[in-house]
């Protein structure tokens, strides 16, 4: 079969995660080229590959801290850049290292709360069915949404969902706030005990964290945005080969990582 009259099935539109539906919404062909018949990306740009080195390094930095149950130093931090750099040569090491007192900031004040935390997850794989009911393996094929939290931990009756950050802007855009609310969803579904979820946002950059409350009826009101939305883009891309997708050439072509193949970009 020709590789452009390969259709887009329902095994590659689920399981949804945040990013898979906004590549669907942003740009079809963007979506094609990821979940359908991958494609070779462009190359990676400098700040991606800083974002991943920096969410590496804070990821094992945590782990690392709640294991050992006392703070760390900047020589594991070093330790872990090397690690990164294993698998992504190209990083800029210099750029990365920065992001060093925050991180350690960051993650050594998790160990002074720890007697206080119910529990404490790093790299959260949660998924669930078309029902929303919780699933054991992150890769189960009834899998409707899934995603993955930086780091989660419960204080109380609140669960605190802390997605990290390297953006410049200091305020949370609605993308960042739809995330969160994504996770939360998901969060609801493994964790029904807790009436509150603080969405937090550590931007590793400036050392800050942003956060907004949810309750169980925000989640509600949540899902009954989103089901119907992924409903919409299920009808839109299901059965559709590659040449009856439509593009959206626009300022968001120059982040794509296809725009080196692609022949409608802006």
């Amino acid at each position: 079969m020709n590789s452009l009259d390969l259709r887009v099935g329902i095994e590659h539109l689920r399981p949804w995660s945040f990013s898979k539906v906004q590549k669907a919404k942003r740009c079809q062909y963007d979506f094609y080229w990821t979940y359908v018949n991958p494609q070779e990306p462009a190359e990676k740009a400098d700040f991606f590959l800083i974002g991943s080195g920096v969410h590496f390094i804070m990821e094992n930095a945590l782990e690392t801290a709640f294991k050992r149950r006392r703070p760390l130093n900047y020589d594991l931090l070093h330790y872990f850049l090397e690690e990164f750099r294993k698998v992504e040569p190209e990083i800029d090491v210099e750029s990365v290292k920065p992001f060093f007192p925050n991180i350690l900031s960051y993650a050594n004040a998790q160990v002074k709360r720890m007697r206080k935390l119910k529990f404490f997850h790093s790299e959260l794989e949660l998924s669930t069915d078309r029902e929303f009911n919780p699933l054991s393996s992150f890769d189960e094929k009834s899998a409707f949404l899934r995603g993955k939290i930086d780091f989660t931990f419960a204080v109380g009756n609140t669960l605190y969902i802390v997605d990290h950050k390297t953006n410049r802007k200091r305020e949370l855009s609605n993308r960042v706030k739809t995330q969160l609310r994504w996770y939360a969803l998901l969060a609801a579904s493994y964790f029904p005990e807790f009436e509150r979820f603080s969405l937090e946002v550590h931007n590793v950059r400036y050392g800050t964290v942003s956060r907004f409350i949810f309750s169980k009826m925000d989640i509600v009101n949540f899902k009954l945005k989103l089901v119907p939305l992924i409903e919409m883009l299920e009808e839109e891309l299901e059965g559709k080969s590659f040449e009856e997708l439509t593009p959206s050439p626009g300022p968001a072509c120059r982040w794509c990582d296809f725009r080196h193949i692609c022949g409608r970009k802006e």
